[in-house]
């Protein structure tokens, strides 16, 4: 396999991995580069019906994979992304694995 081949393996999401779970894995592994790569990617291999994903993110000024998880209602992840509850394909809600910051005092993987 080709260096290409495995970037590609590497950084496409697993079956039912969230938007904010895969965001936050490849800026993990890659860093951010100022655009939204990782977001996009996702959109085109998971869902690639949702179209206005870009200009949702635009109205919350959100430039980069960065800010996605906060814009999507996922509490700030720090350190190494938990693994993700999964959620049905084409949706960019967070996993369960996300807290909410709307929600005192819930924390990261509680029940809701």
């Amino acid at each position: 396999m080709t260096n290409a081949g495995l970037l590609d393996l590497w950084t496409e999401p697993q079956e039912r991995e969230c938007l904010s779970c895969y965001v936050s894995r490849l800026l993990a592994d890659f860093g951010c580069d100022g655009t939204l790569r990782w977001t996009r990617r996702w959109r085109g291999l998971r869902a690639p019906g949702v179209v206005a994903i870009d200009r949702m993110f635009r109205r919350r000024a959100v430039n980069c994979d960065c800010g996605v998880p906060a814009a999507l209602g996922a509490a700030t992840s720090s350190g190494t992304p938990p693994p993700c509850a999964g959620v049905r394909r084409g949706s960019t809600r967070p996993c369960s694995m996300w807290g909410r910051p709307d929600a005192p005092g819930r924390a990261r993987g509680s029940p809701t």
